[in-house]
């Protein structure tokens, strides 16, 4: 018997405004992965824009460089969970009105 490898991400937007400082609520997403050596979850950005953004996932946190893609996080094993995603902008704001979360099997 062989398992098709299947991940996803869904973005639920629950309403945006500050959360905490300068924190903006951008609501909560779920990710599934059934990879049985991990994922990556990638968000992918406008190269140029968000340069200086804090994102936050839950317990996970990245400053944006601008290059376009960042890794979010990573899962040694499959894993199903929800959790709130917010942003602090950077010295140039929201500078895009998008971006994208990916998993991406290890």
């Amino acid at each position: 018997l062989v398992v098709a490898v299947n991940c996803s991400v869904q973005h639920q937007p629950t309403g945006f405004g500050a959360i905490s400082g300068d924190a903006v609520s951008l609501g909560s997403f779920r990710e599934y992965c059934n990879a049985p050596t991990g994922y990556d979850l990638v968000i992918n950005y406008a190269p140029g824009s968000l340069e200086g953004t804090r994102i936050i996932a839950g317990n996970d946190e990245i400053i944006l460089n601008g290059s376009g893609q960042a890794i979010l996080s990573r899962a040694s094993g499959p894993r199903i969970r929800e959790r709130p995603i917010a942003a602090v902008p950077g010295d140039n704001g929201f500078d895009t009105d998008r971006f994208e979360l990916r998993i991406v099997p290890s």
